[in-house]
């Protein structure tokens, strides 16, 4: 099943960049018979505080009391639109800023489809994901952009179609835009944004506002998942109206080293990708994942980096020398998280963490789960004959499609139309999917932790030449047919070193996944949804496992998998300590076992 999704993943980003350049001629009319150029309800022109400042760096926040940077003056890039009773098409044009520390910022505005004098239009900013660009103009009318999971590459057809303009960015160290990857620092890539969204409202005559503030969206995945969340945190006129972040981040320490273990695996394709030229990682971050691959651990100031590279550091309100968070954030936004079920990059964990913090901020926030993300199966998952392709719905949780949630999202938010409001309200709280076809569950909050299963008790073999399988437990064998076990399951274990010879001040590593053994086929086990969790250190944990969702089968068993190692995720990652060369592991899982529920409509 993993070797299919891949495929399919790869054929949606082959199919949509393979069409650049192709012109669809579809008119799009609104629910109501109006064109979709109107935006009638909001309102049109631009502010008139205007002068040249740059903004400030965000740690230079005041707060609420304070009054942002104005404005900078026009350059003339920005395309004027129509004058009053005209109309025009709309066109796509490459604009390019120097940053304040002499860098390109380049990007691509897409004006909506059709252009009418006095009307206004919402703005929504695209941001790709890592290693990737933007859309350029010659990308406009790429066609398929209604589909399911294009919108996380970029095309912006149909949107255009529905009366949004767009601005697709070359985020810092990709396409055109200069300088290193920072892997969105606040203090360098948080400004770049701040400044495309101040030239954007600087330049262009027909953006809508509300408010007198920018009526403004923002959708990508992955490293354009998590700059949504950065701009939201330092922009000091609090701009975004609704979001979109998909498959991203919650904390990046977490992501990539969760556990205190370094995600060897992504790492190495990361500091590969910038060896050759791929990325330009910045050489602090490439130090810091090289250090992880070569001794088994990230140092703590590179961790604190990756934090403050993060929602978390903004949501938690984390204290680090020189750095200030302001006492706002992070503001209030509309949010729409869609996170892959199967993503072992950034896993459900991180999307419930963003999903609490934002909805504590106010927002109107919902989380989905579908089958793609991050995929890189684990050694001990086993594949099934996998589903039929063609029937597979990798971007939907039920009935619950990408595209169709997006545009209803921004519809709702940005036009306030009715049908998409309508639409919006009654929308389940969450939906995770269950399998790779796209099936799912609806529940109203995501369980963590949940039922004690039976104590464990074992030996795990620790090194370099340990296995990457383990004896399976049983923790729980499913009485009924349709059993769901979806949520966040919870674990408190305890390492300890073999006695006489072992090393009690020493290290350990295990690698803890949950299984599902299916009735009537005994051994054949599969690592439910890819998920392998490390622990590292000697002493009892109480820790989170990662995220699941499963539907059962009468006499299927969850079953409990340790490990001293894990491929392919955790390559190179082992106990180095030749006294610990095996350690006793026991403790309890809890599972969040929610019993028999319906299919998700």
């Amino acid at each position: 099943m993993d070797r299919i999704r891949w495929i399919a993943w790869a054929a949606l980003l082959v199919i949509s960049l393979a069409l650049v350049g192709c012109k669809d001629e579809a008119d799009v009319v609104l629910d109501d018979g109006s064109s979709s150029a109107g935006t009638p309800s909001l309102e049109a022109g631009e502010p008139d505080d205007t002068d040249e400042e740059a903004p400030p760096l965000p740690d230079e926040s005041e707060g609420d009391d304070s009054d942002p940077p104005l404005l900078p003056e026009p350059d003339g890039q920005g395309e004027p639109g129509p004058g009053e009773d005209e109309q025009r098409a709309g066109i796509s044009y490459d604009v390019t800023l120097t940053g304040f520390d002499g860098e390109t910022i380049a990007f691509t505005v897409h004006e909506p489809e059709t252009l009418v004098g006095g009307e206004a239009y919402p703005l929504l900013l695209f941001g790709h994901g890592f290693g990737a660009q933007r859309i350029p103009a010659l990308g406009r009318d790429t066609p398929l952009s209604n589909q399911p999971g294009i919108s996380i590459v970029g095309p912006p057809q149909a949107y255009l179609q529905a009366g949004y303009g767009e601005i697709s960015i070359d985020q810092r160290g990709f396409g055109q835009s200069t300088g290193s990857v920072r892997v969105l620092d606040p203090e360098i890539e948080g400004r770049y944004l701040v400044q495309i969204v101040d030239w954007a409202e600087a330049n262009l005559d027909w953006l809508a506002y509300r408010d007198d503030n920018l009526v403004l969206g923002a959708r990508g995945g992955s490293y354009g998942g998590g700059y949504q969340l950065l701009l939201n945190n330092v922009d000091p006129r609090k701009r975004l109206d609704a979001i979109i972040p998909q498959i991203t981040w919650y904390d990046l320490n977490y992501s990539l080293n969760v556990g205190n273990v370094p995600k060897s695996g992504y790492a190495t394709a990361l500091t590969g990708l910038s060896g050759t030229g791929g990325s330009f990682l910045d050489e602090q971050f490439v130090n810091a994942l090289t250090q992880g691959l070569a001794t088994g651990t990230i140092g703590d100031s590179a961790q604190q980096e990756f934090t403050y590279h993060s929602n978390r550091y903004f949501c938690e309100n984390i204290d680090q020398p020189g750095r200030t968070v302001a006492s706002d954030s992070p503001p209030p936004v509309d949010a729409l998280f869609l996170q892959g079920s199967f993503d072992v990059l950034f896993n459900m964990n991180e999307a419930l963490a963003n999903y609490q913090c934002m909805e504590d901020a106010g927002g109107d926030v919902r989380l989905y789960t579908y089958p793609v993300g991050h995929v890189l199966p684990s050694g001990g998952s086993i594949l099934l004959t996998p589903p039929d392709i063609r029937n597979a719905g990798l971007f939907q949780c039920g009935s619950l499609d990408e595209f169709t949630l997006s545009m209803n999202w921004f519809d709702a938010k940005l036009k306030r139309d009715p049908q998409a409001i309508a639409y919006v309200e009654n929308l389940p709280e969450h939906c995770l999917v269950t399998d790779g076809t796209g099936r799912g569950v609806v529940v109203d909050e995501v369980t963590v932790g949940g039922t004690a299963t039976p104590a464990f008790d074992m030996t795990v073999a620790q090194g370099a030449l340990a296995l990457p399988t383990g004896v399976p437990v049983t923790l729980y064998t499913a009485e009924e047919q349709g059993e769901v076990v979806a949520g966040i399951p919870t674990a408190t274990i305890t390492i300890e070193p073999p006695p006489v010879i072992g090393d009690p001040d020493g290290d350990a590593i295990i690698f803890v996944a949950l299984a599902r053994g299916r009735a009537g086929q005994p051994g054949n086990l599969e690592i439910i949804d890819d998920q392998v969790r490390p622990v590292r250190g000697l002493g009892e944990h109480e820790i989170e496992l990662h995220g699941i969702a499963e539907r059962l089968n009468a006499g299927d068993e969850i079953q409990l998998i340790v490990s001293g190692t894990a491929l392919p995720q955790y390559p190179l990652q082992f106990n180095r300590n030749l006294q610990n060369t095996t350690v006793r592991v026991s403790g309890v899982v809890n599972l969040p076992l929610l019993g028999v529920l319906p299919e998700a409509p």
